[in-house]
């Protein structure tokens, strides 16, 4: 019998619901804990308290990879007497710093090791319980100037750290990118989004399987989540049904993703496709193809593309679910 596509799709979309993992409610508190230091030590030099971001924060993330995220961000020091941070490389230093030798000695759950600094970010790796939590702290400065962080101007810079830049980055000398975390949150935002959240949910389980199944890298989840918003705001007819949605959005990207810069809809100086590598973007763009193919095709291969996470499938020989204790949480969180 064949296999309906649709209601195929909304039980991946049930299995992989973040709010049934287990810890969540810690990780959670854990992500509010960090937030708090920050925003302690940092008192005199912060912008506004920590925001949250990230992909739980737009309500996309998946439970079978994902991380709870903050920003900080910081006033810009024009003058001896201003507070904050005169360069980005400083601002960046000074949390990272912070977060290794300090807050390491304050939360048994983590340790200087599992510090490190990433492209934008400073990642925690903390133990929970045996369950490994990984969060991303991102410092942003205000700009243009000295106090001009409000709730009418949330724009910041961030400082790219040199070893993770990608290759036309390090061409073109670029240590910085100018970006708005709250802008970027509120893209996927609403009640009039909600179809949008669940196919960039359901391409980021068609990615974690890809890359599970084959390595290598594809296509970058912010990427994808501006591509869905892209392909149902230029669409003249969304079509009906799950499948057809991701269909659509898929092949925008296919469309795209080798032949038109991606460009980030708060700064149209920093464009977003040039972080992944022409091999990424072929392979992804190849897969795609594929996968739209053979489901079409066969609509079994559904189940190999998208597939169920049985940790947390309730019609598994009628069992109980692992996720029945699961604390579902209603959060207003970047990552």
């Amino acid at each position: 019998m064949a296999t309906n596509k649709n209601e195929h799709l909304q039980k991946v979309l049930e299995t992989h619901d973040i709010n049934k993992v287990e810890n969540i409610d810690k990780f959670i508190a854990k992500k509010n804990k960090v937030k708090e230091a920050l925003n302690n030590k940092f008192s005199s030099e912060k912008a506004s308290n920590s925001i949250d971001s990230g992909s739980y924060a737009k309500k996309t993330a998946i439970n079978t990879k994902f991380d709870i995220d903050c920003c900080i961000p910081f006033l810009k020091k024009e003058k001896e007497d201003d507070n904050g941070f005169a360069t980005l490389e400083e601002m960046f230093d000074s949390v990272y710093k912070y977060l290794r030798n300090e807050y390491t000695e304050e939360d048994d759950d983590i340790i200087k090791e599992d510090v490190r600094k990433q492209k934008v970010s400073i990642g925690l790796k903390f133990d929970i319980d045996g369950e490994d939590f990984q969060m991303d702290v991102v410092p942003g400065r205000e700009r243009p100037k000295n106090s001009d962080y409000n709730s009418n101007n949330t724009d910041l810079s961030l400082h790219i750290h040199p070893p993770n830049r990608s290759k036309k980055e390090e061409d073109e000398g670029k240590i910085r990118i100018k970006t708005n975390i709250k802008k970027h949150v509120d893209l996927l935002a609403g009640s009039g989004r909600v179809h949008e959240r669940k196919v960039a949910k359901l391409l980021k389980v068609w990615k974690t399987e890809r890359k599970n199944k084959n390595g290598g890298k594809l296509i970058k989840s912010f990427m994808m989540e501006l591509y869905t918003k892209e392909a149902f705001d230029n669409s003249d007819e969304i079509p009906i049904g799950l499948w057809e949605k991701v269909k659509m959005v898929m092949n925008h990207i296919i469309d795209n993703i080798t032949e038109n810069n991606l460009v980030d809809p708060v700064n149209s100086s920093n464009i977003v496709s040039d972080a992944m590598s022409d091999t990424a973007k072929s392979d992804t763009k190849r897969d795609m193809k594929k996968t739209i193919k053979e489901v079409d095709e066969d609509s079994d291969k559904i189940k190999e593309y998208f597939p169920i996470n049985e940790d947390y499938n309730d019609d598994d020989n009628g069992s109980e679910s692992k996720s029945s204790s699961a604390s579902v949480l209603s959060t207003s969180k970047f990552g």
